[in-house]
């Protein structure tokens, strides 16, 4: 969609504040030639290209204020200005002679000159123009406009009002400048995604720095709460200070995921009214700068470059925040602890980031006590495991995720320098004592036993020959073989070879059997990393979080069926005809289909009546040819694989709990990526949850749905 307006509209436009300029946009860069090249291309009416501006909702006060009033800019939107800064501002200072509001750079130009005898443009030089009538300052003649020039003849000395007389008309072409059209393409969020804007503006600059989703909600936020910026900014630099320098991607999917549920920055978010991001932003900050106190004083985690990726601190960030900034118990910290070393260590935002983010948002922005079990499950069931094992560490790099964890398990262990003796993280302090990042077996000394092919390469820069100092070594230790140094630290340093996990045999120290120190190294490291990580389990049977996790079910099942919570009696058995029912499980599969498509997911326990009363499924055990928990979620899952598809599975966790002696089965579902069809005969139906109950879509219900929930991406 475009608009066609003249500069003199834009100008207004901006003046009113209804175009505005985004916060990832560059400062004023033009040169004296740049301005004097747009104003001559306008004088001769030449193209000077197109503007682009995203139209993004703004619900503001005063905008629907405006809209009741009926002024035309009352619509609840802002534009903010994609392309085409660099103009805007240099016309702006041209006929106001002032900066725009949104003006940062170094230098406006407001000397321009115009010759009206030989309709040259040039900037004011004093021995040129001085003496010459023909000469006359563009920014004033703009600002007095033609008429206003006219007006004032009379009172102008008679060579200068001569001059000025016998060209009226290229005077008047110079004052229409301001009637000057420029195409305006406009895209507006309610028509194109955020993907899509992101997509066209990096087109459109494509010799510029790449645009990404987080400038653009950036741009949006600051549109609507000015203030944004600075807040981000600072509490940037107070996280910096603590080692946890990070961006503004990472916080506002933080602020989307406690405003919303949801870290997508588009959509619903670009929907959220200023006062909500602003006590979402409060929530959050205190939350954020308790994780990283919890972090640096207990996980011996000192600042980000701990970390394999930030995203692994984002569900914890939101967590807190639903918390009031406080873990609820000790065994909820220890187990969210524990979930972000697995997260980072099995690489849980390597791949589909957003998506995998979204699922884990999810679960932690709802009313679980303790989403830690499902955030838990959905690792396992990406990975098969969660257990490292030495195979696993073969030919791994020291800037891994298993080297960051290992790192961290060192730490744990109490590990100190092998030379100066200093303990490698401080943590009274909960920082690092250096990072050095020792070879066991130097390249020389590899070298010189044989090792220096390319393939050799491999096995000698990997984690397994590497141990972590607070400074680098003596340069006569980098020169000599383990077996000559290692029993000297073994002597000086008890227990610090140990805590790295180096083999304390010592012929496997000598050159000749690297490859067998690599092979042993590697289970060791393993073996701590696993041991370490499971130190942060808490005792299974922990009263307190089984009463809280049992209140929690209770409290879904008093307050009955709703718009994210159904209650099912049984999988597969019909208690009417006291059979086993095919349509009793495509009614599971129904509610869960219309989970998926819905904004928020939702939650299915099956076991309980309609009423709430729990009935169990004892029933459904009895059915099956394996009649526990096990053999009942395994028949789930391949009904549900074989309705809506394998790929479903990474939307669902399924959890069972005991309530008054009955087996319950808890569904968490969360909202999908993709529009999900159930498979019915021959057809596929389209379902989605309608206040308390799921209902299917018709084929035109569910264009208008699909195309609204999820725009291109369907």
């Amino acid at each position: 969609m475009h608009d066609v307006r003249s500069i003199s509209d834009l100008l207004s436009q901006i003046g009113r504040g209804e175009i505005l300029l985004p916060e990832f946009q560059r400062g004023y860069v033009w040169k004296r030639s740049q301005v004097r090249g747009l104003v001559q291309s306008l004088y001769r009416k030449h193209p000077t290209g197109h503007l682009l501006v995203w139209r993004t909702y703004k619900p503001s006060k005063v905008r629907l204020l405006e809209a009741r009033n009926g002024d035309a800019d009352g619509d609840g939107h802002s534009l903010l200005l994609l392309d085409g800064q660099q103009r805007l501002t240099t016309l702006y200072a041209l006929f106001t002679g002032d900066a725009p509001p949104f003006y940062e750079g170094e230098k406006l130009f407001f000397d321009l000159h115009f010759n009206v005898q030989t309709e040259e443009f040039r900037f004011w030089q004093k021995t040129r123009m001085q003496k010459n009538p023909a000469w006359i300052s563009v920014h004033d003649f703009l600002r007095e406009t033609l008429q206003g020039l006219l007006q004032r003849l009379p009172e102008l000395e008679p060579e200068h009002r001569d001059v000025l007389q016998q060209n009226l008309a290229r005077l008047g072409r110079l004052d229409q400048i301001r009637n000057y059209t420029y195409t305006v393409d406009r895209v507006s969020g309610d028509e194109f995604g955020v993907d899509e804007v992101v997509e066209i503006f990096n087109r459109i600059n494509s010799k510029g720095t790449p645009l990404k989703k987080a400038d653009l909600a950036l741009a949006h936020v600051c549109s609507i709460w000015p203030e944004a910026r600075e807040e981000m900014r600072a509490f940037q630099a107070t996280m910096a200070e603590r080692g946890f320098e990070m961006d503004f991607d990472f916080f506002l999917r933080c602020l989307a995921g406690v405003a919303k549920g949801s870290i997508r920055l588009e959509g619903t978010f670009l929907k959220i009214p200023a006062t909500e991001l602003q006590q979402a932003w409060n929530r959050m900050r205190p939350a954020f700068e308790h994780l990283v106190a919890v972090l640096r004083r207990d996980a011996f985690i000192g600042d980000d470059g701990d970390l394999p990726t930030a995203s692994v601190l984002v569900p914890a960030t939101v967590f807190l925040a639903r918390e009031g900034g406080q873990f609820p118990s000790d065994s909820v910290k220890q187990r969210f602890i524990r979930w972000i070393y697995l997260a980072g260590l099995w690489a849980r935002y390597s791949g589909a980031t957003e998506t995998k983010l979204q699922q884990d948002v999810a679960l932690v922005a709802g009313s679980d006590p303790d989403p830690t079990h499902e955030l838990e499950e959905a690792i396992l069931r990406e990975r098969g495991r969660v257990a490292l094992e030495a195979s696993d560490l073969a030919e791994v790099r020291i800037s891994s995720s298993a080297a960051a964890m290992a790192r961290i398990t060192a730490r744990a262990r109490g590990a100190r320098d092998w030379f100066v003796g200093l303990l490698i993280y401080d943590k009274a302090r909960g920082t690092s004592n250096g990072s050095e990042r020792h070879y066991v077996f130097s390249l020389p000394v590899l070298k010189k036993a044989g090792l220096d092919s390319a393939a050799d390469r491999k096995i000698i820069n990997e984690l397994a020959n590497r141990a972590f100092l607070a400074r680098r070594a003596p340069r006569e230790i980098r020169a000599s073989p383990p077996s000559e140094y290692l029993p000297r630290v073994d002597d000086d340093q008890p227990g610090a070879l140990r805590a790295q996990s180096i083999p304390l045999d010592r012929e496997l120290w000598n050159p000749e059997r690297y490859r067998d120190f690599l092979s042993v190294r590697r289970q060791l490291l393993a073996r701590a990393i696993n041991e370490y990580i499971e130190t942060w389990r808490p005792d299974d049977v922990d009263d307190e979080d089984r009463v809280a996790t049992e209140e929690f079910v209770r409290r879904m099942m008093e307050e009955g069926e709703s718009k994210t919570v159904e209650f099912k009696s049984s999988l597969r058995w019909d208690r009417v005809r006291e059979a086993t029912n095919r349509d009793v499980e495509k009614s599971v599969i129904k509610t869960v289909a219309g989970f998926l498509n819905s904004e928020r997911g939702g939650t299915l326990l099956i076991g309980v009546d309609d009423t709430g009363r729990p009935v169990g499924i004892d029933v459904d055990y009895q059915t099956l040819r394996k009649g526990d928990r096990d053999g009942f979620q395994l028949h789930l899952q391949q009904i549900i694989a074989r309705d809506l598809g394998r790929l479903v599975a990474t939307h669902l966790t399924v959890t069972f709990h005991e309530i008054d002696g009955y087996d319950i089965c808890q569904v968490t579902t969360e909202a999908s990526d993709r529009p999900i069809y159930a498979e019915d005969g021959n057809s596929d139906v389209f379902y989605l949850r309608a206040g308390p109950a799921t209902q299917p879509l018709s084929v035109k219900e569910t264009v208008t749905y699909v195309g609204r929930r999820w725009g291109g991406a369907a």
